[in-house]
């Protein structure tokens, strides 16, 4: 009997400082990996040619083809050509251009574009704490605040595949000033909490954890300030959506404990009872591959095939 041969996806996470690749098979295991700096991008076809090149780099390391590409983009692409229309602010190499179809030019290769917060979220469906899970929201936090939402096991988006803007809920009418959760929950937003409790300013998430482990008062009461915006949110999601799991990922994300504890606890105080006692907080587990993961996912070889969210194919 011949055993069939697993398929194999490339997956790309365009980051506004970093682009990631993975070779994935479709049990989520990454074969092979690649960072490029995207800084050091001279011009789109630069990029292009840079990330074709790494592809088959990583099909060489691992001994395995891909059989289609994913890609993982801030923002929206067009459906029908993948063109980027908009959210490409902190990657402008991308506006108005289709990688999707550069890059079926360079390696014949089926490509796929998705929003990044959504393949986060289809990451953690496909193989992470999302797995069996009918309804969940991701937040995924960092420079901005992004995310996604899966309902009834699908990812939720507009018909034309426009996904959820989760970092622009507006969470406090202030005629000026802080009003969404990116920023209050972002990494800026961060920064700004500690420095109106008296810390001082400009410092990273990483640090004002650090700070608050070794007791320092301004910093608990920073990151208690954002937990209770991270929690607002994630009650109004819970309370319109009936929602079995809020997660929590992101490179803030990596602080645990010390954040979802926070959040746990300020939960209650806007979520219906009922349906708080329904749902639970948890950090995402495919770390800091959750775009990648995501992204293979969304390229839809036939191993991956649990989830078929709506995205921009250039075939």
């Amino acid at each position: 009997m011949t055993r069939r041969r697993k398929a194999v996806a490339a997956g790309v996470d365009i980051g506004g400082t970093t682009i990631k690749l993975g070779l994935v098979d479709g049990d989520g295991g990454l074969l092979a990996r690649r960072r490029l700096p995207y800084a050091e991008m001279a011009s789109f076809d630069d990029l292009a040619d840079r990330i074709a090149h790494d592809v088959r780099a990583m099909e060489g390391d691992s001994g395995r083809t891909a059989d289609a590409l994913g890609i993982a983009v801030p923002g929206y692409a067009r459906p029908d050509d993948g063109v980027m229309i908009d959210g490409t602010s902190n990657v402008p190499l991308l506006t108005n251009r289709s990688l999707a179809q550069a890059l079926r030019q360079r390696l014949g290769l089926d490509c796929r574009t998705i929003n990044d917060g959504s393949a986060a979220a289809l990451g953690e469906l496909q193989f992470g704490a999302g797995r069996g899970v009918a309804r969940f929201a991701l937040l995924t936090l960092g420079t901005g605040v992004g995310g996604g939402i899966v309902v009834h096991g699908r990812l939720a988006t507009a018909d034309d595949g426009v996904p959820p803007e989760l970092g622009a809920m507006v969470l406090d009418d202030a005629p000026a000033g802080a009003r969404t959760l990116e920023d209050f929950a972002s990494a800026r937003g961060f920064a700004r909490a500690y420095a109106c409790r008296g810390g001082a300013e400009g410092l990273s998430p990483d640090e004002i954890f650090h700070r608050a482990a070794a007791g320092e008062e301004a910093a608990i009461a920073a990151i208690d300030a954002v937990a209770r915006r991270l929690a607002q949110g994630f009650g109004s999601l819970t309370n319109a959506l009936g929602l079995e799991l809020c997660l929590v990922g992101g490179g803030i994300a990596g602080a645990g404990e010390p954040l979802l504890a926070r959040i746990r606890a300020h939960f209650p105080h806007f979520t219906w009872p009922f349906l708080r006692t329904r749902c639970r907080i948890d950090g995402a587990t495919t770390g800091e591959d959750a775009g990648v993961l995501g992204a293979a996912a969304a390229a839809q070889p036939p191993a991956f095939s649990s989830a078929q969210p709506s995205t921009s194919s250039i075939e």
